[in-house]
């Protein structure tokens, strides 16, 4: 087998091992989302099962990147698929912390009072899966124009995230003996909100991986730079 052979399939198995990584990380967000929406005091629970998988993953991801590193010469592109692909994987991560940290909300509501949901809790939640898969599909599979979309994405985010901050406040002004409750509703939306942060931040790094430019808070820079 030559080293090219061997270097092609080493970079095929780190990312199936990100795919894989990526495939816990929303099923731990859409447990965590399911949970706020229908409260169960096991949530935290079932959400930490894929939590411990994801740590061993992320430990697997850099050891294999350092490994690479190591024992190859990889050129720009490879380089950078290699370097990402570590800080990708503290990415996601973050993410399944985020969703543990949604379900160990869920939990204590379960065990409480139920308060309404924010009429926007349920497409908050479903805009920000939908950044989280395809911030995953576009770092593996190196679609830019998906990884645009994801970004672009984050404007419609950060709306319903101030609009279901207004409802809080309007339900704690008619109802503030449950103050408790509807501060937990509270940080559930900000945890969907610094989930759709991290899928932005991924976005990035597949830019970075096909363009060879950093867009971090320059994203009017998005349709150009060396490839």
């Amino acid at each position: 087998m030559t080293n090219i052979r061997h270097f092609d399939m080493e970079i095929a198995e780190l990312k199936r091992s990100l795919a894989t990584m990526g495939d816990l990380v929303e099923r731990t967000v859409g447990v965590a989302v399911k949970a706020i929406l229908h409260p169960v005091v096991e949530a935290r629970e079932q959400a930490r099962v894929y939590e411990d998988q994801l740590d061993k993953l992320d430990s697997e991801i850099e050891d294999k990147c350092h490994q690479i590193l190591a024992l190859q010469a990889p050129m720009a592109k490879d380089m950078r698929l290699l370097v990402t692909s570590m800080r990708v994987a503290i990415d996601l991560e973050s993410i399944g912390d985020l969703a543990e940290s949604l379900a160990k909300r869920a939990s204590w509501i379960a065990r409480h009072t139920m308060v309404p949901i924010p009429a926007t809790f349920t497409p908050l939640s479903q805009v920000v899966i939908g950044m989280v898969h395809g911030a995953i599909e576009a770092f593996i599979s190196g679609n830019i124009d998906l990884a645009r979309q994801v970004i672009a994405d984050e404007d419609r985010a950060d709306a319903l995230t101030k609009q279901g901050y207004g409802e809080l406040k309007i339900q704690i002004r008619a109802d503030g003996e449950r103050l408790d409750e509807h501060v937990h509703l509270l940080r559930a939306i900000a945890h969907l909100e610094q989930i759709a942060d991290v899928a932005v931040s991924i976005a990035e790094e597949a830019v970075y991986i096909e363009k060879g430019m950093l867009i971090r808070h320059h994203h009017e820079h998005l349709d150009g730079g060396p490839t």
